[in-house]
């Protein structure tokens, strides 16, 4: 007999996050920015994946099949940018590595959402609709650069969505690389 899953869909992201003095490091710049130029607080993340709809079983399945592919690498955040983007008023650039390639490419084939779509890969600072000046203005207070590097040895299944306010994001599973 087969098993029908009724189980209320999710639409979730998969991040990876960075750790240690790097995170503290992102924080207290993320604070000082968000002192500034407002908008809503979040967790320092790189987004691996984003708008995949199944059930939170299914996900979490897939979350772990992506984990066991992929082994610990390094990130090396960069220059901070910004945009006329909500989601990336202020950011600081991820090194396209080929490790960090393997791992997004990983993540698409594991949730099944091929092909993947080009890929900027980056860390968001500050969201908002901040305005040009003071975009500039804060990049420049942060020195125009983060030059951090972090190792991720995890995956977070996280409920970012359209759906869901910044503020309920939540990570829903977690596993470690390898």
């Amino acid at each position: 007999m087969a098993h029908n899953d009724t189980s209320p869909v999710i639409r979730c992201s998969v991040w990876i996050r960075p750790e240690g003095e790097a995170l503290q490091a992102l924080v207290r710049t993320m604070r000082l920015m968000h002192q500034r130029g407002g908008g809503p607080r979040f967790e320092p993340h790189l987004t691996l994946l984003s708008g995949s709809e199944t059930t939170a079983a299914d996900a979490e399945l897939k979350l772990k099949h992506l984990a066991a592919r992929v082994k610990p690498f390094a990130i090396e955040l960069k220059e901070i940018r910004w945009r006329d983007d909500y989601f990336r008023s202020l950011y600081a650039v991820a090194e396209l590595s080929d490790e960090l390639i393997a791992a997004r490419e990983a993540a698409y084939d594991a949730f099944e959402m091929n092909p993947s779509p080009p890929y900027e890969p980056h860390v968001s600072l500050l969201y908002g609709n901040q305005d040009e000046a003071l975009k500039q203005e804060l990049a420049a207070a942060a020195g125009g650069r983060l030059d951090l590097m972090f190792t991720v040895a995890a995956v977070h299944l996280v409920n970012a969505s359209p759906s869901v306010p910044v503020t309920g994001w939540r990570t829903l599973a977690e596993r470690s690389f390898g």
